[in-house]
């Protein structure tokens, strides 16, 4: 370990986010900008997930007929 393995400098953020790697490396900063870019993913699944929902409702509904 070096001198400055606390320094919670932000660095370059890196877009990909790989699920299970190590989290000890990141400071604060990086691992506040990760839970922001999951929620936001999170976000967008839902969203997904509701519309695709409603096009099954509307074609089962169209279907029973």
């Amino acid at each position: 370990m070096g001198i400055f393995d606390d320094d919670d400098t932000p660095r370059a953020s890196t877009s990909v986010i790989v699920v299970g790697e190590s989290l000890s490396d990141l400071s604060l900063h990086e691992l506040n900008e990760r839970l922001e870019q999951l929620n936001s993913e999170i976000q967008r699944v839902e969203s997904e997930i509701k519309a695709k929902s409603a096009i099954n409702t509307s074609a089962e509904s169209f279907f029973k007929k």
